[in-house]
């Protein structure tokens, strides 16, 4: 009888020299290709057949691809196992497990810190001054409502449920995915509406408290706020609040000093000198820096220091040249890969009668969470604060703009079932319910 489970060590660089042979290379290549490719088509082919925003859709690929229908890392040519010998026995990995762990590796390395890069780097601080009171209590309110009826009604709804999967799930649907709002807002031109300003100004505030939550969320569980957990067991951060607080403190510190000293210094000096072309690929390096240091030695979430790499990039970059250059590739690239990756690990299949209903309840309480949060937002602006009153139709459409829950969803969903907070149930109903937020937005706005 076996006491303890029993550790299976690969020899150094076996996996690499063996992976490195041309038909596993080729294989791989068409695995990304086929992932990629159909990824795109079906979700522009949803777009153009039933006006489903290109993220939904993109999502609704990666489903499609992944076990709940085509199971693309089960077909042969993907399936068969990658043979590493040694002197003494031979290990057999499925070749689409490798294949689909890069993926899950480059999204969650690169496209997961570039997302909230970007969030932060269209981030106007003096916009966020000037967006009006109603505008900025949207977005604390936006941020905080969701979080507590989202885990009231995981509790109510799963027995079994803990305290902390239940505000996890909370924290999943705080953040507003301003995106596809603005989207249809520009198409219909009416950007100019005060309503759609303050969406603005309201979703990048809600974008901000619900990183700055996430990474609150993380410290407690690490200081045993909710009991024991793996988290806290394997975690290289701090197992005490005060320690905690103090690692943020000299986090935060880093940031502004690293933020309003290092890089103006730097990307000044790449100006002047004429190395502009390089002032992307630093930009990116800052933002995997900020990334790292939060994960590994701030004790924060890495997307908040990956937020605030973007923050302070926006103050020096006033040529857009880092974003011209980083954008076109990345979001046409690797944030459809991402994208389809969170369908490829999902299997709808798996969801009994009940677990429906309870995405559908909680689709209700998603949406109503944000649009309640903007009524009472306008409502005590309108009686402490606004000259001209906000009407119930303009509250309606700020309220509607704010439903649709993307990109920091999917990141703060997908950063969650890696630490095992939320399990795998849990995860594929909230992904189910963003995609639906992303579906009604646009329906609410017509």
């Amino acid at each position: 009888m076996i006491d303890k489970k029993q550790i299976l060590y690969i020899p150094k660089s076996l996996l690499a020299d063996t992976g490195l042979a041309a038909s596993f290379v080729a294989k791989f290549c068409l695995f990304f290709a086929l992932t990629l490719f159909f990824t795109i088509a079906i979700g522009k082919l949803l777009k153009y057949i039933f006006k489903i925003p290109v993220i939904a859709g993109q999502i609704i690929a990666g489903i499609i691809l992944g076990p709940s229908i085509l199971n693309i890392a089960g077909w042969n040519i993907f399936s068969d196992n990658l043979i590493l010998s040694t002197n003494y026995y031979d290990l057999a990995i499925a070749s689409s497990d490798i294949f689909v762990y890069v993926i899950l590796l480059i999204s969650a390395g690169f496209t997961v810190s570039y997302l909230l890069w970007l969030a932060g780097y269209e981030t106007d601080i003096s916009e966020m001054i000037k967006v009006g009171p109603a505008a900025s209590l949207a977005g604390f309110l936006g941020a905080i409502v969701p979080i507590f009826l989202v885990a009231l009604t995981i509790l109510f709804c799963i027995g079994k449920c803990s305290l902390a999967a239940a505000i996890g799930v909370g924290l999943i649907f705080s953040a507003t995915s301003v995106s596809i709002p603005v989207a249809m807002l520009v198409s219909q031109k009416k950007m100019h509406l005060r309503s759609s300003k303050a969406t603005l100004g309201a979703a990048i505030i809600d974008d901000i408290l619900a990183v700055i939550f996430l990474s609150v969320f993380i410290i407690l569980m690490q200081s045993g706020v909710f009991g024991v957990c793996d988290i806290v067991e394997n975690s290289l951060h701090a197992s005490s609040i005060t320690l905690a607080i103090a690692k943020i403190i000299f986090s935060f510190a880093m940031f502004i000093v690293v933020g309003l000293f290092v890089t103006p210094i730097l990307m000044r000096w790449l100006n002047y000198n004429k190395f502009v072309t390089l002032i992307a690929p630093v930009a990116f390096c800052f933002m995997l820096f900020y990334f790292s240091f939060s994960e590994l030695i701030g004790g924060l979430a890495g997307i908040t220091g990956a937020y605030f790499a973007g923050l302070f990039q926006k103050r020096v970059d006033e040529h857009h040249q880092s974003e011209t250059l980083l954008s076109p590739f990345i979001t046409s690239i690797f944030v459809p890969i991402f994208l389809a990756s969170v369908g490829l690990q999902v299997d709808v299949t798996v969801l009994t009668f009940n677990e429906w209903l309870i995405a559908l309840l909680l689709l209700v309480v998603a949406i109503i969470s944000k649009i309640f949060s903007v009524y009472l937002s306008t409502f005590i602006s309108n009686l402490f604060f606004e000259t001209k009153k906000w009407s119930t139709f303009e509250s309606y459409i700020f309220g509607a703009s704010m439903v649709a829950r993307g990109e920091v969803g999917l990141v703060v969903a997908t950063l969650l079932r890696s630490i095992d907070v939320i399990n795998y149930p849990i995860y594929i109903i909230s992904v189910v319910v963003i995609i639906l937020t992303t579906i009604a937005t646009p329906i609410m706005l017509a």
